[in-house]
């Protein structure tokens, strides 16, 4: 299969603490999912939810498979997720589990990952971490419900990046615009959820807060956000989140009017903002291209505000 760059075509799920309008009115995001609430922009998990790339006619899973070379990775599945938030409700108290734990429990994979505050209220705020100095605190905080001495709650600086490991409790608070990029997995194990009503099942949803006693960081790490500095390279302001090999590779990339980008493995460009090209191929605010590996130089131009979400394998450190 001849390699090309190629839109990614987002795939929908109603959650119950959407509804906004900022995803169809700002990002272009049209569907007849409601309430809506999160995009992923990358996820290729075959039977659940899978990416469709509509000029080829087929799957972002089925492209993996099909093409191997476009992505050149050491996993068996496409290694990375990419997805949109935009909640008119805070989400629910939640964690992910390691690798193991996931095998266990569904056969699947931990999800760690990471956030980048797009936008945000003056008083937006994420739930992240805990203030239990043990797991006996933590199980009595939680039985009697003294969700005020457990939860740590922060601040969300608009353009802060905080990295989520696997264990970290945390939930995004209502109105906070975040792009995520994690592991392509999906075991979210939850403690709270403020007893709220599902109205597509008249009931609370399941929490497993067994589950969560289990696996959540004891003591907890107190991790902050970071505003990570941004370096001129070859016409594109460059901000580099993160780079683990095994894990992700996160970038933003925000153009002006041109620039050049090299960038040898394999990509996903969402654009938060703005309207352009790369490599001539159109691109504007909420769409996700992919370039395969091996492509070379990428041709940025517009006024473009790009996050390229990639993967290294292990060994390439």
């Amino acid at each position: 299969m001849k390699k090309e760059i190629v839109h990614i075509s987002p795939y929908y799920e109603p959650r119950m603490w959407g509804g906004g309008t900022r995803l169809e009115t700002e990002f272009h995001y049209h569907t007849d999912v409601k309430p809506l609430g999160e995009v992923y922009n990358v996820v290729a998990l075959p039977g659940h939810a899978d990416c469709e790339i509509q000029q080829l006619k087929m799957t972002l899973s089925e492209l993996y498979t099909a093409a191997p070379d476009w992505f050149d990775c050491d996993t068996k599945e496409l290694p990375i997720r990419v997805n949109i938030l935009d909640p008119m409700d805070d989400l629910s108290i939640q964690l992910h589990p390691d690798d193991a734990f996931a095998r266990t429990w569904n056969g699947g994979r931990g999800k760690p990952e990471a956030w980048v505050i797009l936008d945000a209220p003056e008083d937006g705020q994420i739930q992240f971490g805990h203030y239990a100095k043990n797991r006996d605190e933590f199980v009595r905080m939680t039985e009697n419900r003294e969700w005020e001495k457990l939860l740590r709650y922060l601040h969300t600086p608009v353009g802060g990046f905080i990295d989520i490991p696997a264990g970290t409790l945390h939930a995004i608070g209502q109105g906070v615009l975040t792009y995520n990029i994690s592991r392509n997995a999906d075991l979210t194990l939850r403690l709270y959820d403020y007893d709220r009503i599902d109205p597509n099942t008249g009931t609370t949803r399941p929490i497993q807060p067994e589950a969560v006693y289990d696996n959540v960081n004891l003591p907890d790490r107190l991790i902050e956000f970071e505003m990570l500095p941004s370096s001129l390279e070859q016409g594109l302001k460059a901000t580099r989140y993160w780079d683990e090999p095994g894990l992700y590779t996160l970038i933003r990339l925000e153009c002006e009017d041109r620039g050049t980008f090299i960038h040898d493995r394999f990509c996903f460009l969402t654009a938060a903002k703005g309207e352009g090209t790369v490599n001539g191929i159109p691109v504007r605010q909420g769409e996700t291209i992919l370039v395969p590996a091996g492509m070379g130089a990428l041709q940025i131009c517009g006024n473009l505000d790009l996050f390229l979400a990639s993967y290294r394998n292990r060994e390439q450190n």
